[in-house]
């Protein structure tokens, strides 16, 4: 991806996600990511992985709207 590309791209997260319902989708995908509760151990190493994997989603659109683009 050139530079043109990726900042087109972030432009595009920002405008969408910045938005009052982008702001909703955003709070939810947190939720549902369970990004701020423990897990405990009781998951089992394909629900860790799982879990890890949204979060790792979510914390990338996390980054393409962060202002240290």
């Amino acid at each position: 991806m050139n530079q043109d590309h990726a900042l087109k791209l972030i432009g595009a997260y920002r405008r969408t996600m910045l938005s009052p319902d982008g702001g909703t989708v955003i709070d939810d995908l947190r939720a549902f990511s369970h990004l701020d509760e423990q897990a405990g151990s009781d998951l089992s190493l394909s629900e860790c992985a799982y879990r890890n994997g949204m979060q790792d989603f979510y914390r990338y659109i996390e980054a393409m709207i962060s202002d240290d683009n």
